[in-house]
């Protein structure tokens, strides 16, 4: 059976020509809607890109990694696990050597059946809004956050409610107004979602206090909460705050983790970290079975030898070193009205420019600048945002972050 082939005339319509017809209602409803994420590409070299929260490959552990292929590929009882198809919950060895770093952080054990292991924090975020939430259903999510999330929730057909931020994190009064409409109106929130610790977009961590209203309002409610915590090893000053998931105690919270920033994108290891009859419902959506066996034997070598607690100490000097260029040049090159937020750690800062900009002259001479920024749009579900930037510091070297703060401070004098 042959593609349907189109003749493109001038005007922009089509003229069929043979073949059979791929027309929309072919396909599930779901991907007729646009609901395409954005996705970071190759860049070229002349553009500063501030945009994505990529990591720089400059820092990737790339001589540990190819010692612990070596060291497992010699192993046969390593490499028959790690080549073979494996357990839908995750590599064993992985499994122990993470347990064991959440287990210093949570200050508690890791019960067993807790720990799931996913394709990357992306997968994890997809499955648990799956295993909780039905299309039609609604959930409360602060604003602004991840885009990536924003997609995964608008693709299961959930309607998102968002709840504002400030500088403690998640406006826990806001949060508990929006519960109780919504069950009066017989529609209580399937979970709410939220990055508490340097929060992506904005780098706000949020604090005990509102960690601990939080947890009473969705024990009170009976809410599940999603944690992302995607960014707590990359803390560079102050003092670590416990995660939601080692102060809940209700069996409420869902902690989400990723490797992507400490280790690399490209081994594509995330996971869930939540109560076992939690876990076993996650399960049932993860239908490719395992994950990436040998990503997961060859990360797992790393840990047991030691080799991501000093790399964590080696990304979290250069973080620093890229953050604090970028506040820097912020402090110089930035117009009067325009602000920013701080961040101890993570990935990024959020920039508001006044509500008098003409955010298309801003937008266009950027281009001409050739710098990047993600719009604030990106990151609300409900098309907020237009006067933000997400800037994110971690891809591009300190006199590369101080050379595209210097263009886009050009761009934002063009629109004021």
């Amino acid at each position: 059976m042959a593609w349907r082939e189109r003749d493109r005339r001038q005007d922009g319509t089509t003229a069929e020509l043979s073949g059979f017809a791929w027309t929309p209602d072919r396909f599930n409803p779901r991907v007729r809607a646009d609901t395409r994420m954005p996705r970071a590409g190759a860049v070229p070299p002349d553009i500063i890109s501030l945009a994505y929260g990529m990591p720089d490959p400059a820092l990737f552990p790339t001589t540990g990694l190819a010692a612990a292929a070596e060291e497992a590929l010699r192993d046969p009882a390593r490499y028959a696990v790690a080549l073979q198809y494996g357990n839908v919950g995750g590599n064993p060895l992985l499994l122990t050597e993470l347990g064991r770093k959440l287990e210093g952080e949570e200050g508690r054990p890791v019960e067993p059946g807790s720990l799931l292991m996913t394709n990357g924090s992306s997968q994890a975020i997809s499955l648990v809004v799956q295993a909780l939430a039905s299309p039609g259903d609604v959930c409360l999510c602060e604003a602004p956050t991840f885009l990536g999330t924003i997609h995964h929730i608008r693709f299961q057909g959930v309607r998102t409610v968002p709840v504002a931020l400030d500088d403690e994190g998640l406006d826990v009064e806001g949060l508990e107004r929006e519960v109780r409409q919504l069950e009066a109106a017989g529609t209580p929130p399937r979970f709410i979602y939220t990055i508490p610790t340097f929060n992506n977009p904005v780098g706000v961590t949020m604090s005990i206090d509102r960690r601990r209203a939080l947890l009473d309002i969705a024990a009170r409610h009976g809410v599940p909460v999603i944690e992302d915590d995607a960014y707590r090893d990359l803390r560079f000053e102050g003092e670590p705050v416990p995660t939601l998931h080692a102060l809940d105690r209700e069996g409420l919270v869902v902690r989400l983790g990723t490797f992507s920033k400490i280790v690399a994108p490209g081994v594509r290891l995330g996971f869930a970290l939540a109560d076992p009859a939690v876990i076993e419902r996650v399960l049932a959506f993860k239908a490719e079975g395992s994950t990436n066996g040998f990503a997961s034997m060859v990360v797992g070598t790393f840990m047991k030898g030691g080799g991501l607690v000093a790399h964590i100490e080696t990304l979290r000097a250069a973080y620093r070193a890229r953050r604090d260029a970028m506040k820097e040049a912020l402090a110089r090159e930035m117009p009067a009205g325009v602000t920013w937020t701080r961040t101890e750690g993570g990935f990024f800062l959020w920039l508001t420019l006044p509500s008098r900009a003409n955010m298309t002259k801003v937008n266009a001479r950027a281009a001409e600048e050739r710098v990047v920024a993600l719009p604030g749009t990106e990151c609300f579900p409900d098309g907020r945002g237009t006067h933000n930037l997400r800037l994110s510091f971690s891809l591009q070297p300190p006199d590369r972050i101080a050379e595209g703060i210097r263009r886009l401070g050009r761009a934002i004098r063009a629109g004021l």
